[in-house]
C-alpha cells in the first residue's frame, strides 16, 4: 500500500494541479472551439509558470546540498522554494490575463495560487500544513468557481476532485508527511484562496 499512496502523492503533487486544471478548462463549451495553437500555449505556458519554473530552484539547493530530497520534506527547508514559487505564479496570473487574454476571473486561479502559496509560506514557519491539499484545494475551487460563472453543473467533475482530495489525504497521513488536521487546513485554505477571486472579480 505504501507503493501506492507514493505513486498518488507524486501524480497529484502541487506542480501539476494547474496544468491538470487548464486542461479541463479547455474541455468546456466557451474554450472548446478554440484554436488548438491556442490551448497548447495555455498548457505549455501553465506547465512552464507553475511546474518547469519552480522545480529549477528546488533541483538547484538539491544539487548544494541545501534541501534533503526534491519533495523538500522538511519544514524548514520549504521557504526559499515557496518564495521561487510564488514569483512564478505571478508570472502565470500576467501570462492568463495579458498573453492569453482570458477574463480577470480566470485570472483569479493565479492570483488565488499566489496568494495560497504566500499563506502556506508563512503558515510553514510554524506549521507544516499540506501543500498537497492546497494544491487539491485550489484545483477544487476553481473549478467550482468557473462552473458557477458560466453556469454549468458536471457533477462527476464535482465527486471526481473531492474523491481525489480524499485518497491524496489519505495518502499524506499514511506516509506520516501530514496530519489529518494539516490535509484539512491545506484543501480549505487552497479552495478559499482560489474560490473567492474566481467568484467575485
Amino acid at each position: 500500500m505504501k507503493i501506492l499512496y507514493k505513486i498518488i502523492s507524486i501524480i497529484l503533487q502541487p506542480i501539476l494541479l494547474p496544468t491538470y486544471g487548464i486542461l479541463l478548462l479547455i474541455q468546456i463549451p466557451v474554450f472548446a472551439n478554440l484554436p488548438m495553437q491556442w490551448k497548447a500555449i495555455a498548457v505549455g505556458g501553465t506547465f512552464l509558470f507553475t511546474a518547469l519554473l519552480p522545480s529549477i530552484p528546488v533541483v538547484i539547493m538539491y544539487f548544494r546540498k541545501e534541501v534533503s530530497d526534491l519533495f523538500i520534506s522538511n519544514r524548514e527547508e520549504r521557504t526559499l522554494p515557496y518564495l521561487f514559487s510564488f514569483l512564478a505564479y505571478v508570472f502565470w496570473t500576467l501570462f492568463l490575463v495579458r498573453t492569453m487574454h482570458l477574463p480577470m476571473f480566470i485570472g483569479g486561479l493565479g492570483i488565488g495560487s499566489s496568494i495560497s502559496i504566500l499563506l502556506i509560506t508563512f503558515i510553514n514557519v510554524k506549521w507544516k500544513i499540506s501543500a498537497h491539499l492546497a494544491s487539491l484545494g485550489g484545483l477544487a475551487g476553481g473549478i467550482f468557481g468557473i462552473c458557477y460563472r458560466y453556469s454549468i453543473n458536471p457533477l462527476w467533475l464535482f465527486i471526481l476532485i473531492l474523491l481525489l482530495a480524499a485518497l491524496s489525504a489519505i495518502s499524506r497521513v499514511a506516509l506520516k508527511a501530514h496530519t489529518p488536521m494539516q490535509t484539512i487546513a491545506g484543501f480549505a485554505l487552497g479552495f478559499l484562496c482560489v474560490f473567492l477571486p474566481v467568484l467575485l472579480l
